[in-house]
């Protein structure tokens, strides 16, 4: 909208009063800050009083910019027909449509507008000189392993460890070939069972009980191997305790942290 300037009535001479002209954006404009300098009410406004005074200025704006009057005097004369209602008989019966609703309902849009378009005007002071910069995802970081509490790994083994003595029992009440099979055992190397466990446990691609990765070992040997080897590979960070059950814990191999397959073990 045409931005025209405004009257100042606050100046008079002996001549009769003396016009500033400010800035405004329209007839509504104008319209709001009659209204405020007379301080009356929006919902009801006196007509005589605003249409005096806003005449004031369109007599002066056409001495400057006819033009920019042309709205302005179509303003005019929405208000001399709003005056001219009220002035009709029966136009002060409550009962009847108020000639001035239209307009008021106007000004309210206007003046809302005019509020929004203030408070984002210093939105855009603050905010106009920095660069925004568009949301990206952040990816899980699964490098970080917490404390490992082998506690329940111990005593998790020794219960298996107590198991399997008993199973063992159970098998034979001769000494002669217990001392046999403990004497002719294979000794099994650790770093088999580490490359068994990792295989499994890649294989798997799910969280696997301490039991679980215990059961495979049929001698002593082997389970005293798979126990060492477990505890090097949470050493290293390979596989983590996810489960603190000490009846049977809970491992995890750690695939994104390690990018490794069992022939690096």
């Amino acid at each position: 909208m045409n931005e025209v300037q405004s009257l100042n009535f606050n100046e008079q001479t002996t001549l009769g009063p003396r016009y500033h002209l400010e800035v405004f954006e329209g007839p509504l404009d104008l319209l709001l800050k009659l209204i405020a300098r007379n301080k009356v009410d929006i919902m009801d406004i006196p007509i005589a009083l605003i249409l005096e005074q806003y005449m004031e200025y369109v007599s002066e704006l056409e001495k400057t910019d006819s033009e920019v009057a042309g709205e302005f005097i179509a303003m005019a004369a929405e208000l001399m027909l709003i005056k001219s209602k009220l002035l009709l008989p029966g136009a002060s019966d409550p009962s009847a449509p108020d000639p001035r609703a239209e307009l008021v309902g106007a000004l309210m849009d206007y003046k809302k507008a005019k509020e929004a378009a203030a408070e984002l005007n210093t939105l855009y002071q603050i905010y106009s000189g920095r660069m925004a910069k568009e949301s990206e995802e952040i990816d899980v970081d699964n490098s970080y392993v917490a404390p490992q509490e082998l506690d329940f790994l111990t005593a998790a083994f020794e219960r298996i460890e107590r198991k399997r003595k008993l199973m063992d029992l159970a098998k034979t009440d001769e000494p002669e070939k217990n001392l046999k099979t403990i004497a002719t055992a294979k000794v099994t190397p650790i770093h088999e069972m580490v490359v068994y466990m990792l295989r499994y446990m890649i294989a798997t691609k799910k969280p696997v009980s301490f039991e679980e990765l215990m059961e495979r070992a049929h001698t002593r040997s082997e389970l005293v191997a798979s126990f060492i080897a477990l505890l090097q590979l949470i050493r290293k960070g390979q596989i983590s305790i996810i489960s603190d059950d000490p009846e049977n814990p809970l491992l995890e191999i750690n695939y994104e942290r390690d990018k490794f397959t069992a022939a690096d073990a």
